[in-house]
């Protein structure tokens, strides 16, 4: 969606001296080789996942934390803010240049035949998770085994009982026809799917001073647009994923102190990974906000 968005606004608003084109569905390659491929300049652009990111940059990881967001808006207001150009500016030095932040909603829990309120639900549960030290460490902290997996082969591990659930943002499960498989989605909100737009540092230097302002304008605008209806989008899939028989747990069921006592001392012990000064401008930001 934001890829269109920039495309759209630089056709409407440019001077006719940029062009983008969109290649989606891993057509460059997986999000991974994405990054590399922007760092080696093979790559001009890209929509990133955070949690990709922060295993090239740690500082990146402070919104990786788990539990750390009451509701959207407050995700939104962490990404539009401080927060979100703090992890921008961490981007400093590593060959690709963060342009601006969107979502991709939260990352929800979805179990098959087991449903999940509070962590002792999850005991031993196997559960598919991206290859991220925070999103594993997580689950170990809770007492599921985590097990990184390529998405391609998520349904049949599902269907074969190789592991028992995933996180993942509703829409994805909604596109990708998971109604049939999932018997409960649980609305953990545990992980914030933020995502950045990013570009080469090769290529941004070679674009001209009017140039980089296109762009930036079309990517805050693409940006602000998707922040702003992607809660809507969620809450359309999650009722529609109901009337295909999934059970909703909501959050009024789901026992979140219960998950944030779980983790223990894991926001503490993700201090040397992310940096101290990351881990604690976040949780204070947390703790603040609102007052």
């Amino acid at each position: 969606m934001v890829a269109a968005l920039i495309k759209q606004h630089v056709e409407e608003n440019g001077d006719g001296t940029l062009n983008i084109e969109v290649l989606a569905n891993s057509q460059l390659g997986g999000e991974r080789e994405m990054f590399e491929g922007q760092q080696l300049g093979t790559v001009d652009m890209s929509v990133i996942s955070n949690a990709v990111v922060s295993n090239f940059i740690p500082a990146c990881g402070m919104l990786d934390l788990p539990f750390l967001f009451n509701d959207y808006q407050m995700a939104v207001d962490f990404l539009s803010g401080e927060i979100g150009q703090t992890v921008m500016d961490a981007y400093d030095g590593s060959g690709v240049k963060a342009l601006g932040m969107c979502i991709n909603g939260f990352r929800q829990l979805v179990t098959v035949e087991t449903p999940v309120y509070g962590p002792d639900d999850m005991q031993g549960m196997k559960i598919r998770c991206m290859e991220n030290q925070i999103y594993l460490g997580t689950y170990q902290a809770i007492g599921a085994n985590p097990l990184p997996m390529a998405w391609s082969e998520v349904i049949t591990a599902l269907q074969q009982g190789t592991v028992q659930g995933l996180d993942g943002g509703v829409s994805v499960f909604y596109s990708s026809g998971f109604g049939d498989i999932l018997d409960y989605i649980t609305l953990t909100n545990q992980f914030c799917a933020a995502n950045t737009v990013t570009i080469s540092d090769s290529v941004w230097t070679k674009l001209s001073e009017d140039q980089q302002r296109q762009l930036t304008e079309a990517v805050n605008w693409a940006c602000a647009e998707e922040l702003a209806v992607q809660g809507e989008n969620d809450a359309e899939k999650i009722n529609l994923l109901e009337d295909q028989g999934v059970t909703i747990i909501r959050e009024d069921q789901v026992d979140y102190d219960a998950f944030r006592a779980k983790l223990g001392d894991f926001y503490e012990s993700q201090k040397e990974i992310i940096g101290a000064e990351y881990v604690d401008m976040m949780l204070a930001a947390v703790e603040n906000y609102g007052k």
